[in-house]
């Protein structure tokens, strides 16, 4: 019982169901795709799996096209990161920011155009869209390597990382401070 109000808890919430769906569909890709290259006797379930995937992908693209505001209002906040000390993390976020900030209405566009809503090729504003996820991406990634390293440097310099520790007990962060 308690697994279901989980379940139902973090249905509420848009994330909570994004995750889902996003989760089902990638399981429904993979088995579906096993399915019907290595099981030819289960191909009919393995093709089914795959429509079922694809339209949980699509009611994911439909659900995003509420996301613009909530982006807008985040970016926003976030500016051009004047509260990062670190300059390559502060323009690796904005240039990530300004990755999404293009990407959504790239996305809108080809989905209005593939349910007919528009007269453009979609197949363009889908690359360009994938284009700018991609690069969202990759930003994403290099601002996690370069803060993993700053880390690592941290840790490898005794008076930093001793200086850090006897700051997080001061502060009472014991969990802080025994970290390895």
């Amino acid at each position: 019982m308690a697994a279901l109000s989980g379940l139902a808890s973090a249905l509420e919430s848009y994330r909570g169901r994004d995750r889902l769906i996003r989760t089902l569909g990638y399981c429904c890709q993979l088995v579906g795709g096993v399915l019907v290259e290595q099981c030819p006797a289960r191909s009919e379930v393995g093709t089914r799996l795959l429509t079922l995937s694809s339209q949980l992908s699509h009611c994911r693209t439909v659900l995003r096209l509420f996301d613009d505001m909530a982006m807008f209002i985040y970016t926003k906040q976030y500016g051009l990161g004047a509260e990062e000390e670190d300059l390559f993390v502060r323009g690796v976020s904005v240039l990530g920011n300004l990755a999404d900030q293009l990407y959504y209405p790239c996305e809108h566009i080809a989905w209005a155009a593939d349910a007919k809503i528009l007269r453009v090729d979609s197949a363009r504003w889908w690359t360009l869209s994938t284009a700018f996820w991609g690069l969202s991406l990759l930003l994403g990634i290099a601002r996690s390597l370069w803060m993993v390293l700053k880390l690592r440097q941290r840790l490898r310099d005794p008076a930093v990382a001793f200086t850090s520790v006897y700051q997080a007990v001061r502060a009472g962060d014991w969990t802080e401070a025994t970290a390895p």
